[in-house]
């Protein structure tokens, strides 16, 4: 059973280790030179533009992040020592969740400003926290793969690309409705919709709202599974 203390504990704790790391430092200059860049070509860029960097950047950088995070943990033997205590590898994954997306979400808040309107933003932070929580999942299986930041950094995207590029497919129009089945593309379509970039029927959206939602927590299981290796099955 989830300790809600021990998770309040563990997100105050990842909180002041991601500042500490300038993990929000280095998002603030990504999200300052996206809010530079929709200022300065705003009125030559598609309207979709926003909604794109909304998915490539808010939502995926936590694949990213969580790998940066935990190399940075294994050089300290940080993880190590958590290891020791009886939180889980479910639980440091939840912890990490939690603050990634939040981070995330703070993001999409300050781009929305971009947005020429925003369709509905109940729909937005849903599909951002849902592909949000994918990609720190499957973040983590792939950061067991590597031995230091840098290589994670540069390696990772290897691995991201073929998962990512699919969901391009979403600003085809005339894009079979059997795709949504891919999860790059049923993400990047919720947004898509919720951002009034693109239309879709209500049968449309709880099917890319259902693909989300299942790579969501197939990332999560991913990642706790992967964790068992070194936190043990608690």
């Amino acid at each position: 059973m989830t300790n809600v203390r021990a998770i309040f504990a563990l997100v105050r704790h990842d909180a002041r280790l991601q500042f500490r790391y300038r993990i929000y430092h280095a998002y603030a200059f990504v999200i300052a030179f996206y809010v530079v860049l929709l200022i300065g070509f705003r009125h030559n860029l598609p309207h979709w533009v926003p909604a794109l960097v909304v998915f490539s950047d808010p939502a995926v950088l936590g694949f990213f992040f969580i790998g940066a995070l935990m190399l940075l943990e294994r050089a300290e033997s940080s993880r190590s020592a958590l290891a020791l205590t009886p939180v889980s590898g479910a639980d440091y994954l939840r912890s990490k969740a939690i603050t990634l997306t939040g981070l995330a979400l703070l993001a999409v808040t300050v781009l929305s400003a971009f947005f020429d309107t925003i369709a509905n933003w109940p729909l937005l932070v849903t599909g951002v926290a849902l592909t949000s929580v994918h990609f720190i999942g499957i973040g983590v299986f792939f950061a067991r793969r590597f031995r230091s930041v840098t290589s994670y950094l540069m390696g990772s995207a290897a691995f991201l690309t073929p998962i990512v590029a699919p969901g391009f497919l979403a600003l085809n129009p005339s894009m079979p409705a059997w795709l949504d089945i891919v999860p790059a593309v049923a993400q990047f379509r919720l947004i898509l919709v919720a951002s009034g970039s693109a239309t879709a029927d209500a049968a449309e959206i709880v099917s890319c709202l259902v693909v989300a939602a299942l790579a969501a927590w197939g990332g999560a299981w991913l990642g706790a599974e992967t964790l068992k290796t070194e936190f043990g099955r608690k």
